[in-house]
């Protein structure tokens, strides 16, 4: 499939040494469910720990998300919800493989890319949950690094020193040389603000700051066949 391309002007001359992904809804369809999955824990908790109905928390978690940007921060400032408790309840307690399973075509595109283009997860999740969905995924060892919430903390996507830390991580000061999939186009717009390539996963967008749109990540050989070895190109 053919990505809609969203650069305006003459694609430059480029040179990719890190590919920065993230995770939820970017590394497996959103379409698999697992998001509800996790929407559902997270009402379910602040309806536990607020001692409120199902029903009227979803206006406090829309408050605090647009607020803070994520819901759980808002709980940690206004309720002093423990991070740690949150996370095991929301993430800890999904239930991956009734969603996600094994996608040997994505494996066989991140293995496929070269020894010196840099393969780093970027994402607002915790570690453990990272960790858990690659597994799934049956990639977990196609990354040479790991930027997640409990490092980014008051600085998760898309607050701008989010991508000075993702390019810190991936030992590199040079935003023009890295590419962002994000599912998200806020976060998107910020990645474009620092100088980097940005890739919307699984919808459109006509915004200036998204670069392309691919409706599923196994696309990003094709954007970007430079960063391939010459075998694992696609066609």
């Amino acid at each position: 499939m053919t990505p809609d391309i969203k650069l305006k002007s003459e694609t430059p001359v480029r040179n990719i040494h890190t590919l920065l992904f993230d995770l939820d809804n970017t590394l497996y369809p959103k379409s698999c469910g697992l998001a509800s999955q996790v929407s559902a824990r997270i009402t379910k908790y602040m309806s536990n720990f607020l001692n409120l109905p199902e029903e009227e928390v979803d206006k406090i978690r829309n408050h605090y998300y647009k607020t803070y940007g994520l819901t759980l921060k808002g709980l940690m400032m206004n309720h002093q919800v423990s991070t740690d408790h949150y996370l095991d309840f929301v993430h800890g307690g999904l239930d991956l493989k009734s969603h996600i399973k094994t996608d040997e075509r994505l494996r066989q595109c991140l293995m496929g890319v070269k020894k010196s283009v840099k393969r780093v997860i970027f994402s607002n999740a915790d570690i453990g949950h990272c960790k858990r969905v690659t597994k799934e995924l049956g990639i977990e060892d196609c990354f040479e690094a790991w930027l997640d919430y409990l490092e980014l903390l008051d600085f998760s996507k898309p607050h701008p020193m989010a991508y000075q830390m993702a390019m810190k991580k991936a030992d590199t000061t040079d935003a023009a040389g890295c590419v962002f999939f994000d599912d998200v186009v806020e976060n998107l717009v910020e990645a474009k603000k620092a100088g980097m390539f940005t890739v919307l996963v699984g919808g459109k967008s006509d915004d200036e700051h998204i670069d392309y749109c691919i409706e599923e990540i196994h696309e990003f050989v094709n954007i970007f066949p430079e960063v391939m070895e010459l075998s694992s190109k696609q066609e």
